[in-house]
Formats: structure tokens, C-alpha cells, sequence
């Protein structure tokens, strides 16, 4: 392999996890309808940041994050400012609990990851209420959550595989 094609493969492999983060945002964004709009679309960003924040850190830095918050701030219409706080406090739960969680069982982490899921929605929740001057309903959010928990492990899973093939930690 070429010195130039070695690089760009290394800048691909480097920018995985940003990249995914920006097309989950896309897709939250997008106008899919689960189950004819029952079921809502799960948080697809927070698995990338949850994940990579854990796994690959290095892959992910704050700056990324912070960048894939704003893009779904601008693409749903949010408040500036709410997703990347969102994302960089889920990535701050992950990177603090790194120790504990590196090799244990992914029952082990899928609690984690519903810890941050939980924090998430407080804090949108929490945020949201006090722009609009009532405790909005939490419904909404709260089955949006539980599809997010739910679609986890099958996001892990593939996460997983792609590090194990593509990113290599140095």
C-alpha cells in the first residue's frame, strides 16, 4: 500500500465514529416513520457518542461531539446548544466509568448506557420544560427512551464488529 492510500485509510478509520455520528443525526432528523409514526425513531447519536466515548475515546473527541450536537440542533430545530450538552455530558458518564467497563459483560454496559440514556432525558426534559414555563408531558420522550434502550444492543453489536475490523486502537 502507497504512503498516500495508508493515510487516507488511517483518516477513514479515524473519522468513523464522527462520521456515523453525523449520519445518525441525519437519520433522526429524516422524516422515518416506525410502524407508521407509533414507534419513534431511538436516539441513534447517543448510541455513536455512548459507545466510541467508551470503546475508542480518542476517535471521538469532545470537539466531535460537540459539532454532532449542533448539527441536530440545526436539522430538529432545537434550542443551540441543547444536543451538544446532551452529548458531551453522555460522554463525560461514559469516559468516567471507562475503567469499570472495559471488559465486563455487555449486561454490565447496557446498564451504563441506560444510566446515560436517563441522564439525557433529564436533562432534555429538565431544559425543554423551562423554556416553555410548564412541566411538559414526559410520555413522549419516555417511550422514545425505552426504543433507544431497546435498539442498543443490536447498535453495540454492530459497533463492536466495525472496531474489531476497521478502528484499531494504538
Amino acid at each position: 500500500m502507497s504512503a498516500r492510500s495508508d493515510g487516507l485509510a488511517r483518516l477513514g478509520k479515524a473519522a468513523a465514529p464522527t462520521l456515523l455520528g453525523f449520519l445518525g443525526v441525519i437519520l433522526l432528523a429524516a422524516p422515518l416513520r416506525l410502524a407508521e409514526g407509533v414507534i419513534p425513531t431511538p436516539i441513534l447519536p447517543l448510541f455513536v457518542v455512548f459507545f466510541w466515548s467508551l470503546y475508542a475515546p480518542n476517535y471521538l473527541p469532545s470537539v466531535c461531539v460537540f459539532l454532532i450536537g449542533l448539527l441536530q440542533d440545526f436539522l430538529t430545530g432545537g434550542p443551540l446548544g441543547l444536543w451538544p450538552a446532551v452529548y458531551l455530558v453522555t460522554r463525560s458518564i461514559a469516559q468516567s466509568q471507562r475503567s469499570y467497563f472495559i471488559g465486563r459483560e455487555q449486561q454490565v454496559v447496557f446498564i451504563g448506557f441506560a444510566f446515560a440514556a436517563a441522564a439525557a432525558s433529564l436533562i432534555l426534559w429538565t431544559v425543554m420544560s423551562l423554556m416553555s414555563g410548564v412541566f411538559l408531558p414526559i410520555g413522549a420522550l419516555a417511550l422514545q427512551i425505552a426504543v433507544t434502550l431497546a435498539a442498543y444492543p443490536l447498535f453495540s453489536l454492530l459497533f463492536r464488529r466495525l472496531r474489531r475490523r476497521v478502528v484499531v486502537e494504538v
